[in-house]
């Protein structure tokens, strides 16, 4: 059903928006609450329960039903309705309306009084509480309703299955401030341990998940359910704040399209002290042990005791599927910075899909070497790049996208070098990418949607790049071309572009210092499908495309065997076949956003 037809079956109710207080985080209320409810120690009560979320699904509007009579024996609905924040499980101020239209045959105006208030209370997927408390002089009186679903919902239907008793052995009581259902990590995971989504989990600095395996450590697993919620202490403008996945340890982070992972700031919690703002929260990192052209003396640039690499190009660190991380972007110093993804070492024995990072300090995604792939990769408002890889990344990339639309700080879509220490270094890093669309920050000057540099290669199939205010496709270094080769005469391989689709830049291609004149153009021009459109093939004020998206093959015939083995495959050009709905993996589990 949709928003719109939901909403106008709301018209009976209050039309006023009040702001909710005393709510606390996890369990967050969606539409898996809808339905009918009732009081299993009162026969014949219930209450029919609606949750409209808003365009941004942050939150939403609360709605109940209930049939009852008063002391004199006259039916009447009462209605409560409220605007709760994402985060939010608990009210004591939902307002309680009597409402009166007419009858069946002669209709009358609606109208609605306030009769008392109500504490509303998620508890979980099948247990809701309600105290109702009447005003004086309406003959009601109070009471108190634990609520059972009509009909009890599954973990595929509503993930909440468990209610919040206490914190588990691992953790430790978080202060009040993050809620009465929140716990506190401890600075390292061991063992097998779980993250309940009945719980707001807190972390203070770094949480690492086992020790460095490579340094005779011991491994660990993490398993964190769907509809989990994970939150920096929001205390500082640039967090350290952050959870690091150890060389050798696993983390299942499994979310589902209707249930994702959340990471973000304790800023985003109801009644935080300030406003959410990119750098409150470090992100996600996950070391593994596949090659890395850094071996063996890999470590992450924000952290000595973090150190990755190895030689097992199928290395499994786990998975991480629907998982959001917002406001990240830790920055230590220039070019020693947490972006929302880090992936060092990681291999492609480790599933990646349906990630996205909103509104961060520094990068989207970073892969520090390794052969991971991803698939499905959202960058919205990312502080500097979208995808940026180093250190020999050989890995892969399907179906992305790079939204830096009216966003201050952006920078490149791709920003792609081989090594800070060594442009020629083995192995040379050469990311496999098909079915991307990049859109520029174009107020922001000196950003290029792809930038190859230092040495790096590539191979780029099926992309948009539009609306970037320096170029849309950019290459700097005398590596860079020597390892490519020379378009006139025919291209090494390493560095290579089909349907490559650019609008709307200020210019279409860059040549940087040290190459041979107009080399980028030259690149461009010499490979299949590869154009400058007139106007963008994009949807206004959208990453999707208006109506159907560019064609383009992708494998291409005669294609190498790596691009056959994990890539789906497409014969459309970007992101997305079309701005259909169907088309569009984004929805439900994404964050959206509208610059």
């Amino acid at each position: 059903m949709s928003a719109t037809t939901r909403l106008t079956r709301l018209a009976l109710a209050s039309a006023i928006t009040l702001a909710a207080t005393q709510a606390h985080a996890s369990v967050r209320l969606s539409e898996a609450f809808d339905g009918a409810w009732f009081d299993p120690a009162a026969s014949g009560r219930g209450v029919l329960i609606d949750f409209i979320p808003n365009a941004q699904r942050a939150g939403g509007t609360l709605f109940a039903a209930d049939f009852v009579y008063d002391n004199a024996g006259n039916p009447f609905w009462i209605t409560l309705q409220q605007n709760w924040s994402e985060f939010q499980n608990t009210s004591t101020t939902v307002p309680i309306f009597r409402s009166a239209a007419g009858t069946w045959p002669a209709p009358g105006t609606s109208a609605n009084t306030q009769i008392g208030t109500a504490t509303f209370t998620i508890n979980s997927c099948n247990s809701i509480t309600v105290s109702y408390t009447m005003n004086g002089g309406t003959g009601l009186a109070n009471r108190t309703q634990t609520l059972q679903r009509l009909g009890a919902a599954d973990g595929a239907a509503c993930a909440y299955q468990q209610a919040f008793t206490a914190c588990p052995s691992f953790a430790t009581a978080a202060p009040a401030a993050f809620g009465p259902r929140a716990c506190q990590l401890p600075a390292t995971i061991t063992g097998d341990q779980t993250l309940t989504n009945n719980i707001t989990w807190v972390m203070n600095g770094k949480v690492q998940v086992g020790t460095d395996v490579g340094q005779s450590g011991t491994a660990a697993t993490l398993r964190i359910q769907p509809g989990t919620l994970l939150v920096s202490t929001g205390a500082s403008a640039n967090s350290f704040d952050h959870l690091a996945v150890s060389r050798g340890s696993k983390i299942f982070a499994e979310g589902t399209r209707q249930f994702p992972i959340i990471m973000t700031t304790a800023n985003e919690l109801p009644g935080a002290p300030a406003a959410p703002a990119p750098g409150q929260l470090g992100g996600l990192v996950i070391s593994g042990q596949a090659p890395s052209n850094c071996n063996p003396n890999c470590v992450a640039e924000w952290d000595t005791t973090n150190r990755y690499g190895g030689t097992d190009a199928k290395d499994n660190s786990g998975v991480v599927r629907y998982m959001q991380v917002r406001y990240s972007g830790y920055i230590f110093t220039t070019n020693r910075e947490l972006n929302a993804f880090t992936f060092n070492g990681v291999g492609s024995g480790t599933t990646l899909e349906y990630l996205q990072a909103f509104r961060g300090q520094d990068d989207g995604f970073e892969w520090f070497g390794g052969t991971a792939n991803v698939r499905y990769a959202l960058v919205t408002c990312g502080g500097d790049d979208g995808f940026d890889w180093d250190e020999g990344f050989t890995g892969k990339l399907q179906f992305g996208v790079v939204d830096q639309r009216g966003c201050p700080g952006s920078n490149h879509g791709f920003e792609l070098s081989n090594s800070p220490t060594n442009v020629d270094a083995n192995p040379r890093a050469r990311g496999t990418v098909a079915n991307v669309t990049v859109l520029g920050p174009s107020a922001v000057t000196g950003s290029d949607g792809l930038l190859v540099n230092s040495g790096s290669g590539g191979n780029f199939y099926n992309l948009i790049i539009a609306g970037f205010p320096r170029a849309c496709v950019a290459f700097d270094g005398v590596a860079t071309e020597a390892a490519a080769g020379n378009p006139d005469i025919g291209l090494s391989g390493v560095l290579t572009g089909n349907n490559i689709k650019v609008a709307g830049c200020v210019a279409n291609t860059r040549t940087g210092t040290g190459l041979s004149a107009n080399y980028a153009q030259r690149w461009f021009s010499s490979q299949t499908g590869n154009e400058v459109l007139a106007t963008s093939p994009l949807v206004a004020g959208s990453f999707l495309p208006n109506g159907n998206a560019p064609a383009g093959v992708f494998p291409p015939g005669g294609a190498a065997p790596s691009v056959n083995d994990w890539f789906v495959p497409t014969d459309y050009v970007g992101a997305f076949r079309s701005n259909s709905d169907n088309d569009n993996w984004t929805l439900t589990w994404s964050r959206p956003f509208n610059p």
